[in-house]
């Protein structure tokens, strides 16, 4: 899931899913057991719950290519949303919802994105009994600009457009998920979330091409029901207190173990954030105080890779938590930085 991993891994508040989706555990194949079908099919009805959003922020996605010596910067290629609430019907069921790609027709024909939603089933003592994770990415294998753009010319010619799928439940150490890739004659982008995913859902449904893998027992080491995205947030939340870094949680992804940490914070008294919006080269602008600037990682305890991250977080008011600007590096010649599109308490000269 190696896009979704890099459009997502920064917020997620989004790398859910840095790392490789190698699983640890004790099976990986075509047949799940009973317990873990059903736990699957609950997964799918939490993910299916209406939501009932508290929260909600607008991303613009700058995007900066290394060239040989120097580095060139598009802004406004793409952008996405996190979302935060709970269920409608629900309040037990806290949802965290994010979507971030490339725009095509502002990216040079570029169409990677990836969406992702997990629920967290609260307990009656509040705490984190079992999650569940949907997302959906259009999956690249590209380690280069060139062989991205390789990738992009061969799908056209075929119309055959890669798109990866999952779903995932975790309990304190036990883990299922199932994936399932495919191909799409149509392209969706990120724009076209919604039919994208009715079609991803019936893939999962019909079985094609799917996998179950599995975490359970002495084999799991992490007692945690959280997934990466409620996890993001706890440590989000701590980076805002006096509380000494390094802080790490432990979290599952895709049958996998992962530890997130943060590595520090600091405090960022002012700082202005400009980009230029695509369609209209209009300049924006947003001046910011009292900010913290988070730094954090993502270990794979399988296979030993570090992701590194950086959040800059609100402190006060109605940006106290959000994140307003995200920076990740995934390789040696990319680096996405997403910033908030609309402040809620902050004036400025954009939209």
């Amino acid at each position: 899931m190696r896009d979704l991993r890099r459009l997502v891994s920064p917020v997620l508040l989004a790398l859910v899913i840095s790392g490789s989706a190698l699983c640890l555990g004790q099976a990986q194949g075509e047949s799940p057991s009973a317990a873990d079908a059903s736990a699957i099919s609950e997964a799918l009805q939490w993910l299916k719950a209406p939501p009932r959003f508290d929260a909600e922020y607008n991303f613009e996605l700058t995007v900066d290519i290394r060239l040989l010596l120097f580095w060139t910067a598009k802004d406004d290629v793409g952008g996405g949303y996190v979302k935060v609430g709970q269920a409608a019907g629900d309040p037990s069921l806290e949802i965290i919802r994010l979507l971030f790609g490339s725009d095509p027709a502002r990216a040079h024909g570029t169409n990677r994105w990836g969406a992702g939603t997990e629920v967290a089933k609260r307990g009656p003592d509040g705490t984190v009994e079992s999650s569940a994770f949907f997302g959906f990415m259009k999956s690249s294998q590209g380690d280069s600009a060139g062989a991205m753009q390789q990738e992009l010319a061969d799908e056209k010619q075929l119309s055959q457009h890669r798109f990866e799928a999952i779903i995932s439940r975790v309990n304190a150490r036990n883990a299922v998920s199932v994936t399932v890739p495919f191909f799409s004659d149509h392209d969706f982008d990120f724009r076209e979330v919604e039919p994208a995913e009715r079609v991803v859902l019936e893939q999962v449904q019909q079985g094609q091409a799917r996998k179950f893998h599995t975490l359970a027992g002495a084999s799991a080491t992490c007692v945690r029901s959280n997934g990466f995205l409620s996890t993001m947030q706890n440590l989000a939340n701590t980076a805002l207190t006096p509380q000494s870094s390094p802080v790490s949680l432990c979290y599952v992804y895709n049958s996998t173990e992962y530890t997130l940490t943060l590595d520090g914070a600091r405090p960022v008294p002012e700082k202005t954030v400009r980009f230029t919006l695509a369609d209209s080269k209009q300049k924006v602008e947003h001046k910011y105080r009292d900010l913290e600037e988070a730094r954090f990682h993502t270990l794979n305890h399988a296979t030993g890779k570090k992701t590194p991250f950086v959040l800059l977080l609100g402190t006060t008011g109605a940006l106290r938590g959000a994140p307003v600007q995200i920076n990740y590096q995934p390789n040696w010649w990319f680096r996405i930085t997403l910033n908030l599109e609309t402040p809620p308490d902050v004036k400025s000269n954009g939209r």
